[in-house]
């Protein structure tokens, strides 16, 4: 026989600690008891969390509790309001000790920060769309932890949880147990918004994504997730611990799967070779040598705060076999280490390569086509990238009808301008301006130190393929300059 227990929800003013209102839904579960601390994103009141709260509790496997903060606490604060959500769980009944702390957005990076030196009041921690500060790592946290987003999440980026997904896999690569102590998982057709109810303040709804599932189904998917990650925490016998892992073992084969694509593109110019092969496609479009098999062509990466001052290695000095040497200087948009609503992909790979005249003059054959302009490149950098993409991803883009537009380069003729060039990169509601600008000079030029090269500010093609999954589908938004 099935007992019926009371779950009950709390609402806590994060201030005070005092009870708002309570909501008090039926559960059919069986012991152990856990409970929930929930912390929201930054100006959505706690009550927007009620409707996901009772879904976790009507799908748990546990008589679990449920209690919200009505509004964000600050991280100073979370030691006093931790404990006074939890005696006051204890005031309304609740007799277990296993206490998870979960956080929507930036009420996530609230609870992990406090995770962090309070790991021994926790059973674990839950973040929804959202992710472990920068300098924490999944396999050095010290409580278990859950990240779960969409991957239509206009806020917490899915280019953003990449990276936290490759993080995994080279942690399970070494401890297979990690998948389940720290799950990362993606929902596909999931928003940002979906964690919480109703219409959102303003700037989350001009960043977010439209999405492709129910409130309803999104809160089933996030509960069952939830359960999971709980049932497996706990790891305790009156629980099918079994079947959580097997869960998690899904979400994570589905994740992996949603993800590749990505991981794919962006290993292109950032991978641990510090090689942008990118680049090295852009200087074999440059030079269009029709047979090439005599030639290599060899590219390494330089720090950003050397952009554009690379010299261009001499190819005629090098090996029997014409080695072809170009230089890239990666450079990200700062902010983006703070925060997960901006692109997470290159701002721009400033090539430093060898002009086709250069390389005519050492081979002596007339065997060439004609050299690839910048524009021309960074075309090809979007051909890759769609073609890369998910169908799921492509169907979205283009019904959403905001392509790239590439514009004519502009040449400059100095070193000087040369140095402070960037890509231009323009978004608006009616798609996404590229403009490069170009160094050419001839192998004559006066000063050697530069002769021959042929560069270019080039689109990354894991930025085109953020401009598809994420920015081309996000609502209205003012124009953009994004040139620096």
């Amino acid at each position: 026989m099935i007992t019926l227990y009371l779950a009950t929800v709390l609402v806590l003013n994060a201030h005070l600690c005092s009870a708002l209102s309570v909501e008090v839904v039926k559960s059919n579960c069986r012991d152990p008891e856990a409970a929930i601390v929930f912390i929201p994103a930054k100006d959505i009141h706690g009550d927007r969390y009620i409707p996901l709260a009772e879904e976790i509790i009507r799908r748990s496997d546990l008589k679990l509790w449920v209690t919200i903060f009505d509004e964000q606490p600050f991280l100073s604060d979370m030691p006093l309001a931790f404990l006074s959500a939890f005696t006051h769980l204890k005031t309304h009944g609740y007799k277990g000790m296993s206490t998870f702390l979960a956080g929507h957005g930036d009420g996530g990076i609230v609870a992990a920060r406090f995770g962090l030196f309070s790991s021994h009041l926790l059973g674990g921690v839950l973040l929804y769309s959202s992710y472990l500060p920068g300098g924490s790592l999944l396999n050095k946290y010290p409580t278990p932890v859950l990240t779960v987003s969409g991957d239509l999440d206009g806020l917490t980026r899915v280019t953003k949880i990449v990276d936290i997904f490759e993080e995994l896999q080279a942690d399970i690569a070494q401890n297979p147990t990690q998948k389940y102590k720290t799950p990362v998982i993606v929902m596909e057709g999931v928003n940002f918004g979906q964690f919480a109810f109703g219409k959102l303040p303003w700037w989350y709804g001009e960043h977010d994504l439209t999405p492709e599932v129910s409130h309803l189904d999104a809160y089933h998917t996030i509960a069952d997730y939830t359960s999971a990650f709980m049932v497996s925490a706990r790891n305790v016998l009156m629980t099918n611990v079994t079947a959580a892992h097997a869960f998690l073992d899904q979400g994570y084969s589905n994740t992996q799967l949603l993800l590749q694509p990505l991981s794919q593109v962006k290993a292109l110019d950032k991978n641990i070779e510090l090689v942008s092969h990118w680049t090295t496609t852009a200087q074999q479009l440059i030079v269009n040598l029709l047979n090439s098999t005599s030639v290599e062509f060899v590219n390494h990466e330089t720090g950003s705060e050397n952009a554009g001052k690379e010299k261009q290695p001499n190819p005629s000095s090098l090996t029997d076999d014409l080695q072809i040497v170009s230089s890239t200087s990666i450079m990200f948009d700062k902010r983006q280490k703070d925060s997960a609503v901006y692109p997470q992909s290159p701002l721009q790979l400033k090539a430093t390569m060898t002009s086709q005249e250069v390389v005519r003059k050492m081979i002596g054959t007339n065997q060439f086509g004609d050299p690839a302009s910048c524009q021309d490149i960074n075309q090809d950098a979007f051909t890759l990238a769609f073609s890369k993409s998910s169908r799921t991803a492509q169907s979205r883009y283009q019904a959403k009808g905001r392509p790239i537009k590439f514009l004519k380069d502009v040449n400059v003729s100095s070193k000087n301008h040369w140095n402070r060039a960037y890509l231009h990169l323009t978004y608006n509601t009616t798609g996404l301006f590229v403009g490069a600008t170009r160094f050419h000079t001839t192998e004559t030029n006066p000063d050697s130190s530069i002769s021959g090269q042929d560069d270019c500010t080039l689109l990354s093609p894991y930025r085109v393929m953020e401009w598809i999954y994420i920015d081309a589908l996000q609502n209205s938004k003012p124009q953009r300059n994004k040139s620096l």
